[in-house]
């Protein structure tokens, strides 16, 4: 069962019945009433927009640092619908051990020729039944990289990172993204017999 569906479910609940009481039971004045009505649909919108979290689409998240590739999805754009391509990888973090840790996540990337290269390299070698780790550079390392590039003269206009939290910021030409074959997974010392 998913507690937050249900968490929802009640919370609808209670504002609807906190607003039948209110228009019902109170002597307030027609326009509070009418308010309060606008106000309900207006969140009521806003919450289903934003559910899709919970259905399973894709996040726009940045992927963990380290990742196990477990498949791929590559939507080219399309010139005649005028659609933006799109790129999805569908994941599990790795721990320090190298074992997969939580739960497997999807990711929508924005496309772009180089990303879609590396995408589909790794995509083979894990059709090939190779495991593969993803690498993501962290906000410093990124950070980082473009303050060194800014200083060596010349800076590209695609080196800006989107300042909004919850898109990919990742570079245009898809370097903050690597693909690698998974090392072995790390077992602890067992100690002496």
């Amino acid at each position: 069962m998913n507690w937050s569906i249900v968490g929802l479910v009640a919370a609808y609940i209670a504002v609807t019945l906190l607003l039948i009481s209110l228009n019902l039971t109170s002597l307030w004045r027609w326009w509070i009433k009418a308010a309060a009505i606008i106000v309900t649909t207006i969140f009521f919108g806003v919450t289903y927009s934003t559910i899709n979290a919970l259905m399973g689409w894709p996040t726009t998240q940045r992927p963990p640092g380290r990742f196990n590739l477990i498949s791929s999805r590559i939507l080219e754009p399309d010139r005649r619908t005028r659609a933006p391509g799109h790129i999805y990888l569908w994941a599990d973090e790795l721990d320090r051990n190298n074992i997969p840790s939580g739960t497997p996540r999807s990711y929508e990337l924005p496309y772009s020729d180089a990303l879609a290269r590396k995408v589909s390299d790794a995509q083979e070698k894990r059709d090939r039944g190779i495991d593969i780790m993803g690498r993501t550079l962290d906000p410093k390392q990124q950070q980082q990289l473009t303050k060194n590039a800014s200083q060596g003269g010349r800076r590209n206009s695609k080196d800006k990172q989107s300042p909004a939290t919850d898109t990919v910021p990742f570079k245009e030409d898809g370097s903050d993204l690597s693909f690698e074959d998974l090392p072995p997974v790390l077992l602890p010392d067992k100690g002496p017999l």
